[in-house]
């Protein structure tokens, strides 16, 4: 019976192993214009999840002001995401190494009106 028991806690591991983990981040809009897109992707991987915040008619409805709470899934354990935020006046706002274990809100006007390392805005 306990080879059984171990092998079959063995045939469960892969299971266990592609469960995904849960990051949740607030997304106040403090930029003075309308947020586009917002997107988050485990630090440098590149692998970019996307939520986009345009109507049918590609009006922004996610103004100034507004917050949003996202729940992204993915299979990396870390906490340092790249943060992308596209306004819809065309800037985007780039964020590297974003710890979204400390931080559970993201305000991305802060980020470039305070000049932070490893956020730029491109036109």
């Amino acid at each position: 019976m306990r080879p059984c028991l171990t092998a079959l806690c063995f045939a469960c591991f892969p299971l266990a192993a592609l469960a995904d983990s849960v990051h949740t981040i607030e997304v106040v809009n403090d930029t003075r214009g309308s947020i586009d897109t917002f997107a988050m992707a485990p630090a440098g991987s590149g692998r970019w999840t996307e939520m986009d915040f345009r109507d049918s008619m590609q009006d922004s409805w996610f103004d100034y002001e507004l917050a949003v709470t996202l729940a992204f899934h993915d299979h990396d354990e870390s906490c340092l995401r790249d943060l992308r935020t596209v306004l819809s006046d065309g800037r985007r706002i780039l964020v590297r190494n974003f710890n979204v274990c400390r931080h559970h809100a993201y305000r991305p006007g802060t980020f470039y009106r305070n000049d932070h390392v490893g956020s730029w805005v491109m036109p």
